[in-house]
C-alpha cells in the first residue's frame, strides 16, 4: 500500500480510527490511575584515591578513583549496604531496599550517584542520602589498609558524599502524559490494523481495479452518487455525474474501434443496482451526441423505462414480438429528437421464451442496422434473460453497485457470459459515494484503461461539435 492508500483508508474509516484512539486514551488513563505513585531522588558522592603528595600521585589517584567508581556500583544493591541503610533509618527489615536503588557513574569522572525510588518524596530523599552514607561506609570498611606501626602512607580510597547531596524528589510514576500519548498511538495503530483487515476481508467491489480483476474486462465508467440519478426519472442535468456519463459514452466507442458495438445489453448481477437508470441516461447521452438511438426495455419482469421517461408503456416489445403490433406503432418518441423508446408493453407469462426467440434476434438486428440499440435487461444472476439477449447483441455492460455487489457475483456473471457465448464489453461502477471517488478511481488510468486519456478529449470534442452545430443552426434561422 502506498501513502495515498493509507490516507484513503483513514478517510473511509475515520470514525473507527477516532473510536479506537479514544479507547486507547481511556485505557491509558485507567492504567495510570491504578498505578502506585513513585518518587525518585538522587544523591551524589566523589570517589577519591591517593595521598596527592605529588603531581604523579594525583594523576595516578584520579585514574584509580575512576576505576574504583565502576567497581563500587554492585555495592549499591548489595545486602551489606541494605543492612547499613536499615540501621541508619531505623527500619525493621531490609526487604525491598536493594530493589529501590540504582547506582551510576558519570562518564569519564569520579562522580558516583545513587537514585532511590519510594512512595513519597520525603522517603525517597531520605533513602538516597542514607544509601550514599551506607555505600561510603562499606567502601571505607573494604579499602582501609593501615597496618599497626607502619610509617609508609597507604593508598586511601574513599567515597565522599556531597553536602546536601539529595536532589528534590520528583514523581516518576505514573507519567500520565506519556501514558496517554502511548495509549493514543497504540489505539490508532489498532484501528489501522482493524481497517486493513476489514479491507482485506471485504468481498464487495469498491474500486475499478476490483471490478476489472473479477470481470476480466475494463471499467468503462464510474458514476458518482448524485440526487439527479436517485429520483427514478430521466434528468437532462446530471450535475457532477454528467461528465462521468459522457465518459462512459465515449469509452464504449473505443471498446472495438474497428467494429463499434451497435446493440448493447445493460444488466447487473442483482436487482436495484441502477442498471435501468444507467441504460436510460446512456441512451439519452448517445442521442445527444448525434447518434440515432433506440432504448429497448427488455426487462419484461419488472419494467421501469416507462416510469423513467414518464411515458405510456401499455404497448411495446411484447406486442411487437407477438406480432400483434407493428414495430413503428410501438416506438415512442423520446425527450431528444435522436432518441426513440421501445417500452416493455404488457408483462408476459414467459419472458425468457420471448427474449430468447428468433423474433427477438431479428428485431435487434433490424433496429441496430440504423440505430444504436440500448437494451435494458433483467439482472443476470436472477434470471437467464440477460444472457440470452447478450447472445443476440454485440455485447453487454455489467453495472456494479459500489460497496454492494460482491466480487464473487461479478466473477459468476463473467462465467455466465462465457457459458452462453455472450460478450462482456465492460463494467460500470455505479453509485460511488463522492468521498470515495478518489479510491474508486484507483488503478483507473492509462495503465488499466488506455481509453481514459482519449475519452476526455473525445468528450470535449463532442461538446465542441454540438456547440458548433447549434451556432450554425441559429445562424441559418437568423438568415432565414
Amino acid at each position: 500500500m502506498e501513502l495515498l492508500d493509507y490516507w484513503r483508508l483513514a478517510r473511509r474509516n475515520w470514525i473507527a480510527l477516532v473510536a479506537s484512539t479514544l479507547v486507547g486514551l481511556g485505557l491509558a488513563a485507567a492504567y495510570s490511575l491504578t498505578q502506585p505513585t513513585v518518587y525518585s531522588a538522587t544523591s551524589s558522592a566523589y570517589v577519591v584515591a591517593g595521598t596527592s603528595e605529588s603531581t604523579g600521585d594525583a594523576l595516578a589517584g584520579s585514574a584509580l578513583a575512576k576505576e574504583k567508581a565502576e567497581i563500587y556500583l554492585p555495592l549499591v544493591t548489595s545486602q551489606q549496604v541494605a543492612a547499613r541503610i536499615a540501621d541508619d533509618l531505623k527500619l525493621t527489615s531490609t526487604q525491598g531496599i536493594a530493589a529501590s536503588l540504582t547506582g551510576s557513574v558519570v562518564k569519564e569522572s569520579v562522580l558516583f550517584q545513587i537514585t532511590a525510588a519510594s512512595a513519597t518524596a520525603e522517603s525517597a530523599s531520605g533513602l538516597a542520602e542514607a544509601a550514599i552514607r551506607a555505600t561510603a561506609a562499606e567502601v571505607e570498611a573494604l579499602e582501609t589498609i593501615n597496618p599497626a606501626g607502619s610509617t609508609i602512607p597507604t593508598t586511601v580510597i574513599k567515597v565522599v558524599p556531597v553536602q546536601q547531596a539529595a536532589t528534590p524528589a520528583v514523581r516518576v510514576s505514573p507519567t500520565l502524559t506519556r501514558n496517554l500519548g502511548v495509549g493514543a498511538v497504540l489505539g490508532l495503530l489498532v484501528g489501522f490494523v482493524i481497517a486493513i483487515i476489514r479491507r482485506a476481508m471485504d468481498r464487495r467491489v469498491r474500486t475499478s481495479t476490483g471490478a476489472e480483476e473479477y470481470s476480466g474486462v475494463g471499467t468503462l465508467g464510474i458514476i458518482p452518487t448524485v440526487p439527479e440519478l436517485a429520483g427514478g426519472r430521466l434528468s437532462a442535468n446530471l450535475g457532477p455525474a454528467a461528465e462521468a456519463m459522457r465518459l462512459l459514452r465515449t469509452n464504449i466507442r473505443f471498446v472495438n474501434v474497428d467494429h463499434p458495438p451497435r446493440s448493447i445489453v445493460v444488466t447487473s448481477a442483482n436487482p436495484d443496482e441502477g442498471k435501468s437508470t444507467i441504460a436510460a441516461h446512456l441512451a439519452y447521452m448517445l442521442a445527444e451526441s448525434g447518434q440515432p438511438t433506440i432504448l429497448v426495455d427488455a426487462d419484461l419482469r419488472r419494467p421501469s423505462q416507462a416510469k423513467i421517461f414518464g411515458a405510456d408503456g401499455a404497448v411495446g416489445l411484447t406486442q411487437v414480438l407477438a406480432r400483434a403490433v407493428p414495430l413503428m406503432d410501438a416506438l415512442v418518441d423520446g425527450p431528444h429528437p435522436n432518441l426513440e423508446l421501445l417500452l416493455a408493453g404488457r408483462i408476459p407469462p414467459n419472458p425468457s421464451e420471448l427474449v430468447g426467440s428468433e423474433r427477438m434476434h431479428s428485431l435487434i438486428a433490424e433496429l441496430s442496422a440504423t440505430h444504436i440499440v440500448i437494451i435494458d435487461a433483467p439482472p443476470l444472476l436472477a434470471v437467464t434473460d440477460a444472457g440470452l439477449l447478450t447472445v443476440a447483441s454485440d455485447g453487454a455492460l455489467l453495472v456494479i453497485k459500489s460497496g454492494s455487489t460482491f466480487k464473487e457475483q461479478v466473477a459468476l456473471c463473467r462465467d455466465t457470459f462465457d457459458r452462453v457465448g455472450g460478450g462482456l464489453l465492460g463494467t460500470v461502477l455505479n453509485l460511488v459515494p463522492k468521498k470515495d471517488m478518489g479510491s474508486a478511481l484507483y488503478g483507473y488510468g492509462y495503465s488499466s484503461h488506455p481509453n481514459h486519456y482519449y475519452s476526455s478529449h473525445e468528450s470535449r470534442r463532442d461538446d465542441d461539435s454540438r456547440d458548433r452545430r447549434s451556432s450554425a443552426s441559429r445562424a441559418l434561422s437568423t438568415n432565414a
